[in-house]
């Protein structure tokens, strides 16, 4: 999937983005540039728009997943929940890249170009070419909406992301919210299954997955069951995480019912699983007891080359068994009541607006516990068995990111990160690129017949928004984007190689990113400047003077402004 096109065209806006608002990622001019590792990121200052760019794609693709979809639950069929005419925004332009449907070559020559097209209070339209996707070639519309009879998804599904990822590194529920409504639509779309005695339960038609700390230590399980040692190199690299393997862990799992209180009947939640993924955790698992009190079963996982060939057997790929716990954790939700739901799927974005309240531990149906990881301590050598929650912030968000990656390095999918490097130090943030394209690279397969090779970064769009100049040099100038207000106080997109006073971005100096995006001439923090500031070179007449300032210097560290301060003391010297 590569995106080429976002224009916002309704009255109001969206966010801080006005009518007209319009971005441009990929050009068809230059397909080659697909071909290769090319994350977007978005740049500016804080509150100049970079982040309400996601926040659209998230809503707008959130929206087109639920007019296409094959089942809905009742509650989204309200229409005060949902209506196939109104989005957030109402009307724009999408258009992008998408090849892989029905397994084709991963190569352009495959891909279809769809362009999405929404008016004010209209439904939703969308249109595709085929290659080479220019004025000659014949644009046709695929349908939007479902078969009456219900059995099957719209034509339009084959042309949406497998998957629409979401992170942020803080509390950004804009963003979050077209995600926490997908949960609510999958944990519904399970119940009814439940309701109405299916036979089985596989992975939710919604494609929108938020990342968050529970769900990164799904990711993380999942790889290092998965992966194999090649895939698995940029995590285990002492210089990232230094993560070595799995050493154990434990689920719990509470046996609740779901209530139907307009039947009057209940039914436990995992009947649907009971007998197929609950029974393959089973028999993957060291141990397992069921505690006829307090109706939990409990699940002990000594890993092993023994273990991970079980879960091999038992779920056929990682990105699998990580969409049964990502099952698993939005089944937590049992106990959220329709009102709440309902302030959910209204919700159009306001700050606490459509926050789920989260249960105790009693009301979970899962979580991990004891989940030790075998860790390298860098600096010493020494192997140790840590538990995952005693990780820092910053290794948590590393798995995040990574993780991810590594489980949908062959499924065309979009990754909206928002601000992904938060908690990184200087090494890591100056690392994150360049980690992200090992990532995705090491799961391209390898030794094909006839030398044929599948290159796994048409199949997805990475953006990210960002303030680290380190994260910036490793962007070439065609993929950084400027957020700015210009002197109305619109927001604006333009590509550094765009601007008027363009330049490379890949490889340059901090400093010089610093002060060409980000109006910043400094290498030093400003309180530590102002003492520099404060210097009055006019009253420095004698020798002695000279030597009290260079004294009261001597507390700053090593830096191009003490350096040109000195200079200029040493000039007042020789003219004296």
């Amino acid at each position: 999937m590569k995106l080429l096109r976002l224009k916002i065209e309704n009255e109001d806006g969206f966010r801080s983005l006005q009518k007209g608002f319009e971005i441009n990622f990929h050009t068809l001019a230059d397909t080659e540039a697909m071909e290769q590792f090319r994350p977007f990121c978005f740049a500016g200052l804080n509150g100049s728009g970079k982040s309400n760019v996601l926040e659209a794609l998230a809503n707008i693709f959130y929206h087109l997943e639920v007019c296409v979809a094959r089942y809905l639950p009742e509650s989204i069929k309200d229409p005060n929940n949902f209506r196939r005419n109104e989005c957030t925004p109402d009307a724009f332009t999408l258009e992008y890249l998408i090849g892989q449907h029905n397994r084709k070559a991963y190569e352009l020559y495959y891909f279809d170009k769809v362009t999405i097209t929404k008016e004010e209070g209209k439904e939703p339209k969308m249109f595709i070419q085929s290659f080479p996707f220019d004025e000659k070639t014949e644009k046709s519309e695929v349908s939007l909406i479902p078969p009456k009879a219900r059995d099957s998804a719209a034509e339009g599904k084959v042309y949406l992301p497998a998957h629409i990822i979401g992170y942020s590194s803080g509390e950004n529920e804009i963003l979050s919210l077209p995600f926490i409504k997908s949960r609510l639509i999958h944990l519904d779309e399970y119940r009814q299954a439940a309701r109405d005695n299916y036979s089985s339960f596989e992975e939710s038609e919604n494609s929108l997955i938020y990342i968050d700390n529970n769900m990164s230590q799904a990711v993380l399980l999942c790889c290092l069951l998965f992966e194999n040692e090649e895939t698995l190199a940029p995590l285990r690299n002492i210089d990232n995480t230094g993560i070595l393997g799995l050493r154990s862990f434990r689920m719990n799992i509470h046996l609740h019912n779901f209530e139907f209180k307009d039947e009057k009947k209940s039914i436990p939640i995992l009947w649907l699983i009971e007998q197929n993924q609950i029974a393959n955790l089973k028999k993957c698992s060291t141990s397992w007891h069921l505690d006829p009190k307090t109706q939990t079963l409990w699940l002990d996982f000594y890993v092993n080359d023994a273990t991970k060939k079980a879960f091999k057997e038992h779920f056929r790929s990682g990105l699998e068994c990580f969409h049964f716990f990502r099952l698993l954790y939005e089944l937590n939700n049992h106990f959220v009541d329709e009102v709440t739901k309902e302030d959910v799927y209204r919700s159009k974005g306001v700050y606490t607006d459509g926050k789920l309240p989260v249960g105790n531990p009693r009301q979970d149906v899962f979580h991990f516990l004891d989940f030790y990881i075998t860790k390298k301590i860098k600096g010493t050598g020494i192997e140790k068995d840590l538990l995952l929650r005693s990780f820092s912030d910053g290794e948590h968000q590393f798995i995040h990111t990574m993780g991810i990656c590594l489980l949908l390095k062959d499924r065309r999918s979009i990754l909206l990160l928002d601000e992904p490097e938060t908690h990184f130090n200087p090494s890591w943030r100056a690392k994150f690129i360049k980690i992200l394209n090992d990532s995705i690279t090491a799961g391209n397969p390898k030794d094909l017949p006839y030398g044929y090779f599948f290159n796994l970064h048409l199949l997805k769009d990475i953006l990210l928004t960002s303030h680290s100049p380190f994260i910036i040099s490793d962007c070439l100038p065609d993929n950084v984007v400027l957020f700015e207000k210009d002197g109305k106080g619109e927001t604006t997109a333009k590509k550094v190689s765009e601007l008027d006073n363009a330049f490379n971005t890949y490889g340059t100096s901090v400093e010089l990113i610093l002060d060409r995006l980000f109006n910043y001439d400094q290498s030093i923090g400003d309180l530590s400047y102002s003492e520099l500031e404060e210097i009055d070179f006019t009253s420095i007449n004698t020798q002695e003077e000279i030597e009290k300032v260079k004294t009261k210097l001597r507390t700053l560290g090593e830096s191009i402004e003490k350096d040109m301060v000195l200079a200029r003391l040493n000039r007042i010297k020789t003219e004296n």
